[in-house]
């Protein structure tokens, strides 16, 4: 066996290429990596300058000359000495950055060492200027690429020799560059790439410069940038110049310009117009601190323990909603479209990590998420946002400039969407949230699937992008009044905090002062007409029950409001909110008690009013029994007479009813036969007829169910009565008859609405909403009653069927025409006239019914209706 012999790596000459122009594909990328030098080099400025490019030697000239095309990149930096560019900057993959995360107070931007083959990348030559402010001359390193670009398999990169010399300051004007006190200037020459292009009419004149590639860098470079999270303590600046085309810049619109200062300013623009949430790690990253403002108003902010630490220790996250309003502002302002822009980029100490938020990529599987529930997840359309990392440890580790970083442990703890257990998802969640089950989506009166409500829409974003319309003529699906409420009975769901994480909350106290001034103002005014109803006796023992039974839901609810807050431990301003909310309840204790004392009062006074009453019926009663006698026989033979004075005045007017619909019904048929008979009808004619028949038995059997009740005159004809109160009751009476297997589950919320109406009617409707659902396999039916106003009830009936067909879901408006109908999978048979008539019935009524969705409330169809006295 031979000796052991040692062999060596030799790096070939055409590693240049490799970790040069064919490693860095894209002349962004290599402006960037050179600008992150300057900033290393804790510059404060940075300029890329464009020289020649009108009008050069480039394709004429072997090499180069004053004339050939230029890209010069100065900065004002610490710079370098001659051992400085010997031992660092010509030392391949040698970078600082590896040993020290920090350096002259900033956190350095990056850890390849490849970063100055860049400048292989942009030009075919390159001169290095650089100067120490200790130093009194200057060193230049002159560079042809062109010598590495040799095919020799023995030649090796350190063997081939490169130009330096020092320069003084009169010798460095020799070569057109004005004298700097300290920093790198690099020339690249030659440039690879056209940065403009002439456009020339049919006689081959130029008549103007597509500029568009500066436009795109400077773009490029605004949102690789970061100012609030690299440059806190010290200002870095970036600027592009081009002297050329100053025409082409001036002509530009504002957020088109690409000569000047390259700066991001997008995500302060956004606060103020749109829902955002903020949540950043604080007290060294064992807390975390998340707020959510709407509108620019902080509607919660939390402290809480970090569940993620180590792993989290110095991350932000900023995400804004855009609604389509703030889609059209944040194009008016940033001259790009949202969806153009990108969605969650993610900046580590400073500098954006690609490809992360790109147009089209999901790194955060936002999209795939939302494809699972579009009503209820937010999609790369719909937010835009940033994560920002200050990583002095290379807890995340950066793979390349095009390839993101290492999905480690600390990677998983920011984005994994699994049970939404990440920093990033708890927060998107509460965003999330907010915008569901509070703003309901924030719509605006235009967005539907209406062809011209979506044509309005689409000119107001464009008035908005050219100005000519301004937050204050927005208009919306439903008032601030509308969402303020439902934010507030959605709080503790959207931030769904741990008591025990919690340190410290704070709930805008608008939210709870003004649903509780709401609800006071309404109470009040109740109890008022309460009290002047009982001293005028307009109020009986069985109404005031149901207000008690109102005022204990009401208080109930207060109860459950007030605990859910005093599981946290908020703060001072919130705290002082919680008490009002305490001191509220108070209020409708007391009022509770003074209802009781009327009640027992009024039962008091009730009692000896019955037995006066009764006292009078006795001698009433045998004074018509005389006269009955008396007239016995003299009435005896009038048969018709003698029946109709056995009958009640109420049964009286039932059977008048009756006969009255049932004359419509005879004479209804009578007309069909002869139109059959002539053949003379039409189709859709006679459906409508035998609707109207349908309709009129309808009220007869409904009349007939009737008979066993009392009072039953005013239940044929039009009565005030509290909606709410009579649904129930009339569910609970009638409920069995359509199926000993459906149930009824009410919410009410404390609801109330009182209306003239005929409760007739009211009951066919609710007949025929109930037959639909047991018809389509329903086993449960929920009511959801909220008032909307003090004029109009919204009532929501929604069942566990199997909902809506896909055959009328792209326009369900259509199940309410006359003969519209599907087969029920129970194969019970339709008419397709019910819900027509129930849709008639209400319009009569002066309300209103519409389909809501399937999957609603419950997994089957919702319907709701409005009911109203205006």
């Amino acid at each position: 066996m031979g000796d052991i012999q040692k062999l060596h790596f030799k790096t070939n000459v055409q590693l240049k290429s490799i970790i040069g122009k064919d490693l860095i594909n894209d002349d962004n990328i290599a402006i960037l990596e050179l600008v992150k030098n300057s900033f290393d080099a804790d510059a404060k400025n940075v300029t890329v300058t464009y020289l020649n490019l009108k009008d050069n030697d480039d394709k004429i000239n072997k090499t180069f000359s004053d004339k050939t095309s230029r890209l010069i990149i100065q900065d004002n930096g610490l710079g370098m000495d001659l051992d400085g560019i010997q031992d660092k900057w010509l030392n391949i993959a040698y970078s600082e950055k590896k040993a020290n995360k920090t350096q002259h107070k900033r956190r350095m931007a990056g850890a390849k060492g490849v970063g100055r083959f860049s400048c292989d990348r942009l030009g075919e030559y390159l001169n290095l200027y650089a100067k120490t402010k200790k130093d009194s001359e200057y060193v230049k390193l002159t560079i042809d690429w062109k010598l590495f670009e040799i095919e020799d398999e023995k030649k090796e990169i350190q063997s081939i020799p490169l130009q330096y010399q020092s320069l003084t300051k009169a010798e460095l004007a020799n070569y057109g560059i004005e004298a700097f006190e300290q920093g790198v200037l690099l020339e690249v020459i030659k440039l690879r790439s056209s940065w403009a292009y002439p456009i020339k009419d049919k006689n081959g004149i130029i008549t103007k410069w597509d500029t568009e590639k500066f436009v795109d860098l400077k773009k490029y470079l605004e949102k690789l940038i970061n100012p609030n999270q690299a440059f806190e303590s010290d200002d870095f600046g970036i600027f592009i110049d081009a002297p050329e085309f100053i025409n082409e810049n001036n002509i530009r619109e504002p957020h088109e310009k690409f000569i000047g200062k390259v700066q991001n300013r997008i995500f302060d623009k956004l606060d103020f117009k749109s829902t955002s949430i903020e949540t950043k790690t604080i007290e060294n990253g064992v807390v975390i601190y998340t707020e959510l403002k709407d509108k620019g108003e902080t509607v919660f902010w939390i402290k809480e323990k970090n569940p993620y630490y180590p792993f989290i220790k110095n991350v932000k996250t900023s995400l804004y909603y855009l609604n389509p309003y703030a889609k059209a502002f944040f194009t008016k302002q940033t001259g790009i479209q949202s969806v153009n822009y990108g969605s969650v980029f993610l900046f580590i100490n400073g500098f954006r990590i690609s490809p992360y938020g790109e147009v089209g990529n999901d790194w955060l599987g936002l999209d795939q998420r939302k494809a699972q529930g579009t009503r209820r997840y937010l999609g790369l359309r719909d937010i835009i946002g940033q994560i920002e990392i200050l990583d002095e440890q290379n807890d995340f580790q950066i793979v390349s400039s095009r390839e993101g970083i290492v999905r480690n442990d600390n990677f998983k703890n920011l984005t994994n969407s699994e049970r939404n257990d990440s920093y990033f998802y708890k927060s998107l969640r509460r965003l999330e949230r907010y915008v569901v089950e509070g703003l309901n989506w924030d719509s605006s009166i235009y967005d539907s699937q209406d062809k011209e409500d979506a044509k309005i829409l689409k000119e107001i974003e464009s008035k908005i992008v050219s100005g000519d319309i301004f937050e204050d003529d927005l208009e919306f699906r439903e008032d601030h009044k509308t969402k303020q409420r439902r934010i507030y009975s959605a709080i503790h769901s959207i931030i769904s905090a741990k008591t025990n994480d919690v340190i410290e909350l704070y709930i805008n106290e608008k939210l709870i002062t003004q649903k509780i001034e709401e609800e006071k103002e309404k109470s009040e005014r109740e109890f008022q007409q309460l009290i002047e109803d009982f001293d005028n006796k307009k109020i009986d023992s069985e109404t005031l029950s149901r207000i008690l039974q109102r005022k204990a839901e009401q208080n109930a609810d207060l109860e459950k409001q007030i605990n859910e807050f005093e599981k946290y431990n908020t703060n001072e301003v919130t705290s002082k909110a919680i008490l009002e909310l305490q001191n509220y309840k108070k209020t409708i204790e007391e009022q509770t008690i003074l209802i009781q004392q009327l009640q027992f009062q009024l039962d008091n006074l009730k009692g000896e009013k019955d037995k006066a009453e009764k006292t009078a019926n006795t001698y009433k009663e045998k004074a018509e029994k005389a006269e009955t006698n008396f007239n016995i026989e003299k009435e005896k033979n009038l048969y018709l007479l003698a029946t109709r004075r056995t009958l009640s005045p109420d049964a009286d007017g039932l059977i008048h009813t009756i006969k009255i619909n049932n004359i419509e019904v005879r004479d209804g048929i009578d007309n069909i036969i002869d139109d059959l008979t002539e053949d003379d009808f039409e189709v859709e004619d006679l459906i409508k007829k035998l609707g109207f028949l349908k309709l009129n038995a309808e009220r007869s059997l409904k009349m007939a169910e009737f008979v066993t009740r009392a009072d039953l005159k005013e239940d044929i004809e039009k009565k005030d009565v509290d909606i709410v109160s009579y649904i129930k009751e009339y569910i609970s009476l009638y409920g069995e008859t359509f199926s000993d297997k459906i149930s009824f589950k009410f919410q009410t919320n404390n609801s109330y609405l009182n209306k003239n109406i005929s409760v007739l009617n009211l009951s066919i409707i609710l007949d025929n909403l109930i037959s639909n659902a047991v018809k389509w396999n329903a086993k449960n039916i929920l009511l959801d009653f909220e008032n909307i106003n003090e004029k109009q009830l919204a009532l929501v009936i929604s069942d566990d069927g199997n909902g809506l067909t896909n055959k009328f879901l792209s326009d369900p408006n259509r199940i309410f025409e006359l003969s519209v109908r599907e087969v029920p999978p129970t194969g019970m048979s339709g008419s397709g006239i019910g819900l027509f008539y129930t849709k008639s019935l209400l319009n009569d009524m002066n309300c209103n019914i519409s389909f809501l969705g399937n999957n609603v409330k419950l997994k089957g169809a919702s319907f709701k209706i409005i009911f109203n006295t205006i």
